[in-house]
């Protein structure tokens, strides 16, 4: 999976971001990990039932990568000239809209001699280095979830969106960035999808 020169230095560009230590407001609330269940007080129809990991960086920016939405698409065919990605047995996840045209690998345990990831929370860790993705696909394919493109939030953004309802905030846990079955996540994790299920079940006739 070897990236093109435009591509790497998009990657430059986002590491740029990421790092920038200019920041106008704190996120003093979300200081940890999160995980993030849509609400359907959500204004934008491409989150409409998502859930999100999300992680603070030290400049008050958050990052973060929709966690159920894998697509049809097969590591192997995003890069068929890479023999090594036929291992990895999940498809390729829709991570978010900023630059969905990069892989980047979300994994349980960071691969050796890359100084380019990112610590998310124990037991998670963010490469951006395509070839410490590589080794990743080449020596453990499928302890890690390859995602295309990803979220950020500015300062203050995702503060004012949970106050405006748009979120149901979660404790980060690694096994639903790691879940077997993504599908059934914003059912299982969603307050408003538990209590329609349990209005759903009380609602049914008494034989």
């Amino acid at each position: 999976m070897k990236m093109t020169a435009s591509v790497a230095r998009t990657l430059g560009i986002v590491l740029v971001v990421l790092g920038c230590a200019a920041c106008t407001a704190s996120a003093t609330d979300l200081t940890e990990p999160v995980t993030l269940v849509a609400t359907p007080r959500l204004a934008s129809p491409e989150f409409s039932e998502t859930v999100l990991f999300a992680a603070p960086l030290p400049n008050g920016m958050h990052i973060g990568f929709i966690v159920n939405r894998p697509s049809e698409v097969p590591l192997a065919k995003a890069f068929p000239e890479h023999t090594p990605s036929r291992k990895v047995v999940d498809p390729v996840y829709f991570g978010g809209p900023m630059l969905p045209e990069m892989v980047f690998a979300v994994a349980r345990t960071p691969p050796k001699d890359t100084a380019k990831l990112m610590q998310l929370m124990p037991g998670v860790v963010l490469v951006m280095d395509a070839e410490a993705i590589d080794r990743i696909i080449e020596t453990t394919p499928n302890d890690a979830r390859y995602f295309a493109g990803l979220i950020v939030w500015q300062p203050g953004e995702l503060d004012e969106e949970i106050r405006a309802g748009a979120w149901e905030v979660n404790p980060a846990d690694p096994s639903a960035v790691f879940s077997t079955h993504p599908e059934m996540l914003w059912k299982t994790l969603s307050h408003g999808g538990v209590r329609l299920e349990a209005r759903s079940h009380a609602d049914r006739p008494r034989a």
